[in-house]
């Protein structure tokens, strides 16, 4: 998720990467999500890792800011409570490519919740993937399951991970089941 007013530096190639606070797996591309709409899709050139007191003004840069005091900053308030000592990610995106979808565009036209409610019918799940599907069927937002699940909502990238890969489950399941 990307604040809106940091949405045209990206398409405009001035913000160049985007810090997260924690371990952020490495994926080929980024799905940037602001507003609620998906707004980019970005070619992952690379992820890094650092303490918040090793990130340098090169870092801040390629975030799009004019030094590291700045991203410091920015850091401070987006993510209340981090400290010197704690790991972030540095993802530094290639090419951007601007798209205008409907946050739901990912899950074949329906909403977290509604996919949710779907795959805890019809898919053998794990019981993590069963946990996390039904919190987002009973909250009815990625956002508000994070925080129940895992007190932030740092995780939304995982549960929309496995909404995508229930998704293409269930295409799969409901092609094979109309033949």
């Amino acid at each position: 998720m990307l604040s809106s007013r940091y949405v045209a530096d990206l398409l405009s190639g001035k913000k160049r990467a985007t810090v997260r606070l924690g371990i952020v797996r490495r994926d080929r591309e980024a799905v940037i999500h602001s507003g609620g709409r998906i707004v980019a899709v970005a070619e992952v050139l690379d992820v890094r890792y650092k303490r918040v007191a090793e990130l340098d003004d090169f870092d801040a840069e390629l975030d799009g800011y004019s030094n590291v005091e700045e991203l410091k900053r920015a850091l401070r308030r987006h993510y209340r409570g981090i400290k010197d000592d704690d790991v972030v990610s540095i993802i530094v995106f290639g090419s951007v490519k601007p798209v205008d979808l409907p946050d739901d565009w990912a899950y074949g036209g329906l909403k977290p919740y509604e996919l949710a409610e779907l795959a805890l019918r019809r898919l053998e799940l794990t019981e993590e993937e069963r946990r996390v599907l039904a919190a987002v069927a009973k909250y009815k937002s990625v956002r508000r399951a994070a925080v129940k699940l895992y007190g932030s909502v740092e995780r939304r990238r995982a549960i929309r991970r496995l909404l995508r890969t229930v998704a293409r489950r269930l295409s799969g399941d409901l092609r094979s089941s109309s033949r």
